[in-house]
């Protein structure tokens, strides 16, 4: 995957995670059910929205990405195989969630390797 999508998919996920927590949080917070604390209602609400809308996503980007490549074939049977094809779909994104962001924030941190035409000429001579 290029860097460019690495950053989108990373922004992304990132911006829904934030907009979920902050909505849901709010939500849960109106009348709070976590030991009649506003703050505790806030954040476990939060949570639960946050990553959960996040993990929706991931799961669709993911998905989407994955039988783009595919043949016509494969999306033929997934296609008749849907609840199959769901239920794998969905737990690979909720189980890669956190996985693979780690992973895509090491890619992108990561330096591509450069080759220096110079260092190349330095060892012809």
């Amino acid at each position: 995957m290029s860097k460019r999508k690495r950053l989108e998919y990373l922004i992304i996920t990132s911006c829904v995670l934030l907009s979920g927590f902050v909505i849901y949080g709010f939500v849960g917070s109106i009348q709070p059910l976590i030991n009649d604390s506003k703050v505790a209602s806030f954040f476990a609400f939060g949570a639960l929205g946050g990553f959960g809308f996040s993990l929706i996503l991931s799961t669709i980007i993911l998905s989407s990405r994955f039988f783009q490549k595919r043949s016509l074939t494969f999306k033929i049977v997934a296609a008749v195989l849907w609840p199959i094809t769901f239920a794998c779909c969905f737990y690979v994104g909720v189980f890669m969630y956190i996985p693979y962001g780690i992973y895509n924030v090491i890619m992108l941190i990561k330096k591509e390797p450069q080759v220096v035409e110079s260092s190349i000429d330095n060892l012809n001579e």
